[in-house]
């Protein structure tokens, strides 16, 4: 079920307690691959440990190379109207904000083919 969740950590330990952790893990690795990303996510990382990996790499994205970033949001297809609104002053929390928005798309990606592939 897609999940109603207001953040990262909940919407993980949601996807985490069903079957489709592991497909969430490798929709997340092709999809930084293809962007030429070289960050692997393990399916034995713990949710919290997803989620501060997720984060640091956003981050480190957004200080050293802008424009994978921006590929990476594209490629991912995550609404630009979902990130604008962040407050941009505190890079932590609008990187933890945009991971979250990152999660939850590639979540309905993962779900909706699991339900109608």
């Amino acid at each position: 079920m897609l999940s109603k969740n207001n953040d990262s950590k909940d919407l993980l330990n949601d996807i985490y307690k069903g079957k489709l952790y592991e497909e969430l893990i490798l929709q997340l690795n092709k999809d930084f691959s293809l962007v030429g990303l070289d960050c692997h996510f393990s399916k034995d990382e713990l949710p919290f440990q997803l989620k501060e990996k997720l984060d640091k790499t956003i981050r480190n994205l957004i200080k050293t190379d802008f424009n994978v970033y921006l590929s990476l949001l594209y490629r991912i297809d995550v609404s630009e109207d979902n990130i604008t609104t962040s407050n941009t002053d505190n890079l932590a929390s609008y990187s933890e904000k945009v991971s979250f928005e990152i999660l939850k798309r590639i979540w309905k990606k993962v779900w909706f083919r699991s339900h109608f592939s």
